[in-house]
């Protein structure tokens, strides 16, 4: 990359991956469409899919399996980058309140700076987002618009968020960018196109009673989440 140090170095979720082994990792690249042994994982050769180590992942995990493991040596080598000048900063992702907790204790020197999660009104995970507000987590969010459901179901049909757009003036990406901030998150949402990057970057204060109105968009459980690992990797996660 060219750079002395990265702004944010974020791990993508509460579990490690098996190495193919130390001199793969130091040779690995990154990339879409890079074959798992070159970014120095081993795979599954059933699946195809990355192998899941479960020693170096969040300990809720073992919990379920009987196993014991721990996230906290991958946490500590991260750690290290911020003291090292290599990062200014290190955060998680996708990591549930249990998973959180299993961090906080040894987050005293270099703090857990982030947890980038799904959420938006179909999914607004209001208690972790509520725990990392408390434990002063920034809140970043993942697909802010939701992700298309296997039923073809897309959140930016709802006839709730397209009348709230019109009501306030606002692209429909806009008033759920908008919804976000005014839930304390940092929505991350994505376009291809120059006019909607501009909208979506332009939020704006929702009246209190269109906030409320989004809310009952809310669904059951996990039912209103788009983006699930679960069943490739073998876990249960979002514990």
């Amino acid at each position: 990359m060219g750079l002395a140090c990265v702004d944010l170095f974020l791990a993508h979720g509460p579990l490690a991956m098996k190495a193919t082994s130390r001199a793969g990792l130091e040779k690995a690249r990154a990339g879409q469409g890079v074959p798992l042994e070159e970014q120095g994982m081993q795979k599954d050769p059933e699946s195809g899919d990355e192998v899941v180590d479960l020693e170096y992942s969040s300990q809720n995990f073992g919990e379920a399996v009987g196993v014991k493991c721990s996230y906290i040596p991958n946490w500590q080598a991260m750690q290290r980058l911020v003291s090292t000048g290599k990062a200014c900063a290190v955060g998680v992702s996708n990591f549930s309140i249990a998973q959180l907790e299993e961090l906080l204790p040894y987050a005293a020197d270099v703090p857990v700076s982030c947890n980038q999660i799904e959420a938006h009104p179909w999914l607004p995970n209001t208690e972790l987002i509520d725990f990392m507000h408390k434990h002063d987590i920034v809140a970043t969010c993942y697909c802010p618009f939701a992700g298309q459901k296997p039923n073809r179901q897309r959140l930016l049909d709802n006839e709730t968020v397209q009348e709230l757009a019109k009501k306030n003036d606002m692209g429909l990406g806009q008033c759920l960018q908008s919804w976000a901030v005014g839930k304390e998150t940092v929505p991350l949402g994505k376009s291809q196109s120059e006019e909607r990057i501009k909208q979506n970057l332009a939020v704006r204060k929702l009246p209190a009673g269109d906030v409320k109105k989004l809310d009952p968009l809310k669904q059951e459980g996990d039912q209103g989440r788009t983006v699930d690992f679960s069943k490739r990797w073998g876990v249960t996660l979002f514990k």
